[in-house]
């Protein structure tokens, strides 16, 4: 494996194991598809359990947590089923989006045999609550665009997008929910402009609480 293929290990104890996620690559894939896992496995050859404990979208890069052993997998899976884990993203987002820690609260849906999923009304079939923090950083004039810090209290599957993309200010390069924008805010080979920040959580060996960050390039 070359220098190129490694992924970076940003915290790990005896049983656990973060590391910054490349953007593009899969959390997990079928048999035959490179990903995450695959990768780990082939880079870290001495463990002989590796498992992720929560999912990025393919496009999105960051932080994320695996396990070392089945009793870790278990006991850090229900700290994230009893939203005990702190998640932080960023995101540039379409237009000046002006936020100073409001909550957003809205229910969500996924469509039917579509990768894909809406805002709707909390009557509608298969309506799930999808409750997020949001605060502005910065707003970029010359690009039209706003760097948001996104903290999600539940784990619906494209919450982020599709709370974004439903106040108009769609994550730059959302192929799904906005219109991919022609400049993004920093270069990402057409990938959504979405990253894991951050990831608080206590250590499933010792309990301690761990805090985890990292920043890429484009993200100051």
């Amino acid at each position: 494996m070359t220098d190129k293929a490694l992924i970076e290990i940003v915290w790990q104890s005896r049983i656990a194991i973060a590391v910054d996620k490349p953007a593009g690559l899969p959390t997990t894939a079928a048999p035959g598809i490179e990903s995450v896992e695959t990768r780990l496995a082939k880079q870290l050859p001495d463990l002989g359990y590796l498992t992720a404990v929560h999912r990025l979208d393919r496009d999105v890069g960051g932080i994320l947590l695996l396990a070392k052993t089945k009793k870790a997998a278990r006991l850090l899976s229900e700290q994230f089923a009893a939203r005990k884990v702190r998640k932080t993203y960023l995101a540039w987002v379409d237009g000046e989006a002006i936020f100073n820690n409001d909550v957003w609260v809205d229910y969500v849906r996924k469509l039917p045999d579509q990768a894909k999923g809406e805002i709707c009304s909390e009557v509608n079939d298969g309506a799930k609550r999808a409750e997020t923090h949001v605060r502005s950083i910065r707003y970029d004039r010359e690009r039209n665009c706003t760097l948001l810090e996104l903290c999600p209290l539940t784990g619906r599957m494209h919450q982020l997008r599709l709370q974004t993309a439903g106040r108009r200010h769609p994550i730059r390069h959302d192929p799904i929910y906005g219109p991919a924008s022609l400049e993004p805010a920093a270069p990402r080979d057409g990938l959504i402009c979405l990253t894991a920040h951050r990831l608080e959580f206590r250590d499933p060996g010792n309990g301690q609480v761990i805090k985890i960050a990292t920043t890429p390039e484009g993200y100051q």
